[in-house]
């Protein structure tokens, strides 16, 4: 057996040679390193990845607003006006009794104004002030925030898990379609090589005499459709693997090819416990849920208008005419408010309750739909199991009898319209073979992924590659 390197050895080699700009092997990408790839870089896992990532910084802020907050300023003031100044001094611890006017007081004249005072002239101050705020208890506004950033937090995470699956799935519908694709080209070299034969055995027939012109003309017109068959093909194929390409980030000057086919496990369990399966499991109902709670919660910060809030503050300051002798200061305190008339504040909750129920509404009718949707892919999975073995039987009767029609033929008892008649019958049950595979490997990709167990250990590579003879496995 040929040493195989782990996948994500062989992945990160990948990746390593894309960056570099060396040359890539031209062994094939198995469906785990599609996956491994397109998980890297698509775009829709990156606005994932950056929601979650916004989503945590909203839980850090909320958080934030739970602890003190500390600020430090300077400031640098010139000024004349009276009581300017006499704070000024007062702050500095510089006030004296000629600031009162002390030098100019008289008994017998009191109405005269004081004119240190009153008229201090220029005078400035340089302040320093530490300040911390303290949050002790705002109507569990703060701790409802929190709780509803978690939630938020959830959904996106959840979010992040849908958008991985609905991704894994986009894969698995491209990987497999190139691999259709790959099987359908064989399909119609196969027709072709028929068709060549039949223009040959014609062209023989002819010269017995056995065949006038217009039949072997018939043959010829076959072999032209065989043809046109094959330029179809290779061009579904180009774009099966452009569509792949895409997903997956692969550089355009580089040949993209693919290893054997995968087939998603047909979950066995009945229906209704798929069903339960999906409403617990489901990435896109569970981001829904905690989009509810984040509703829910945002009544709770609502609400907190109508409640008193409580903080407490504390400061230090420095204040000097100079910068290296500054007097000390500081202050506590505490602060009670209670917002006793508002009447924007039963709007707010107002629209609080109605984003709730809106959320609860979504959610009712997501689970109604997946439901459905559960029941309508668990059926058509099964079916498309049905039609495959029915196909691949249809394939091996009608190879047997175009086998026996052509024999009849290369004796001159069969007609070239019996006989091309048999032949684009193979030829059309061949194709609708290679359909019915692809649609079981799609349907049952989509069930995995309505119950929310779609990722790659639920998708299995087929024993063998299917081949244009019998296209069987």
């Amino acid at each position: 057996m040929p040493f195989r390197p782990h996948k994500k050895i062989r992945s990160i080699s990948i990746v390593l040679l894309m960056a570099t700009g060396a040359s890539l092997p031209a062994a094939a990408l198995d469906f785990n390193q599609c996956v491994d790839l397109a998980l890297r870089q698509n775009p829709e896992m990156l606005v994932a990845h950056a929601r979650q990532a916004e989503a945590q910084g909203a839980v850090s802020e909320a958080r934030g607003h739970l602890l003190p907050k500390l600020a430090a300023s300077f400031s640098a003031s010139q000024s004349n006006n009276a009581l300017t100044v006499f704070g000024m001094k007062l702050s500095q611890r510089q006030a004296t009794f000629n600031d009162f006017g002390a030098g100019q007081f008289n008994p017998n004249a009191l109405g005269v104004a004081p004119t240190g005072l009153d008229q201090p002239g220029g005078y400035h101050n340089f302040g320093t002030k530490l300040q911390m705020e303290i949050p002790i208890w705002n109507g569990g506004e703060i701790r409802g925030r929190i709780d509803q950033a978690r939630a938020m937090l959830e959904a996106a995470q959840s979010g992040n898990t849908m958008a991985r699956q609905k991704l894994v799935y986009a894969v698995l519908k491209a990987y497999d379609g190139v691999v259709a694709a790959d099987t359908s080209i064989e399909v119609a070299d196969k027709a072709r090589q028929a068709a060549a034969s039949y223009v040959k055995t014609s062209r023989s027939l002819l010269a017995r005499g056995v065949l006038i012109k217009s039949d072997l003309l018939s043959a010829e017109v076959y072999l032209e459709k065989a043809e046109l068959a094959i330029e179809s093909a290779r061009n579904a194929r180009a774009n099966a693997l452009d569509n792949l390409a895409t997903l997956i980030g692969w550089p355009e000057e580089k040949t993209l090819t693919v290893d054997g086919p995968v087939r998603p496990i047909l979950p066995a369990a009945p229906l209704s416990s798929l069903q339960s399966d999906a409403m617990a499991q489901n990435a896109g109902i569970v981001a829904l849920r905690h989009q509810v709670k984040a509703a829910q919660e945002g009544i709770g910060i609502a609400r907190a208008a109508y409640l008193p809030h409580i903080n407490a503050m504390a400061n230090q300051e420095w204040n000097g005419r100079t910068l290296g002798n500054a007097a000390p200061s500081y202050t506590v305190g505490g602060e009670v408010t209670w917002n006793m008339l508002d009447f924007a504040r039963g709007g707010s909750l107002d629209r609080a309750r109605a984003k709730h129920e809106q959320t609860l509404a979504a959610l009712q009718e997501a689970q109604d739909k997946l439901r459905l949707e559960v029941a309508q892919v668990w059926r058509s999975a099964r079916e498309a199991a049905l039609r495959v073995r029915m196909r691949e039987l249809a394939v091996r009767q009608m190879e047997e009898a175009q086998h026996m029609v052509r024999l009849r033929y290369e004796n001159g008892i069969e007609t070239v319209t019996g006989l091309l008649r048999g032949q684009a019958e193979l030829d059309k049950t061949r194709a609708e073979l290679v359909s019915a595979r692809y649609a079981e490997a799609t349907d049952r990709g989509a069930l995995l992924l309505a119950i929310g167990k779609l990722n790659p250990q639920e998708i299995v590579g087929v024993s063998s590659v299917p081949t244009a003879e019998g296209v069987s496995q």
